[in-house]
């Protein structure tokens, strides 16, 4: 239940934090940029802040501590792959006694070629 409640306060989070990003004016064209007044535009003081940055702020704040709570196990549950176990093996069959009796022992070919020994 608690993981349902963090998912809908993150999405909630998302939503709000979309919004007032693009409600937020911008801050000076893209001309000005390269201008001569490029020190007073984008390195200047920011002044006080606007009811928008502030919401700007609350809502990516809760955005990434969102993403870090519902990214813990605890919280939903699931394990590390690296955590789990191997699964068992199952026994593999062993042949009866019976079965390897009445079965014949591979011969080797005639045609085989014998194996040199090693080092010529």
């Amino acid at each position: 239940m608690l993981a349902y409640f963090l998912y809908g306060l993150f999405i909630l989070a998302c939503i709000i934090l979309i919004v007032v990003v693009l409600l937020q004016p911008g801050k000076a064209d893209a001309g000005a940029l390269f201008s001569s007044s490029i020190s007073s535009t984008a390195f200047g003081p920011r002044g006080t802040q606007t009811l928008l940055a502030k919401i700007t702020i609350g809502a990516a704040a809760a955005f990434m501590l969102g993403a870090l709570t519902l990214s813990l196990p605890a919280v939903t549950g699931t394990r590390s792959v690296l955590q789990s176990q191997a699964p068992e093996q199952a026994p593999t069959p062993q042949a009866s006694p019976a079965s390897a009796e009445s079965s014949p022992s591979p011969s080797p070919s005639p045609t085989a070629s014998p194996e040199k020994p090693p080092g010529q």
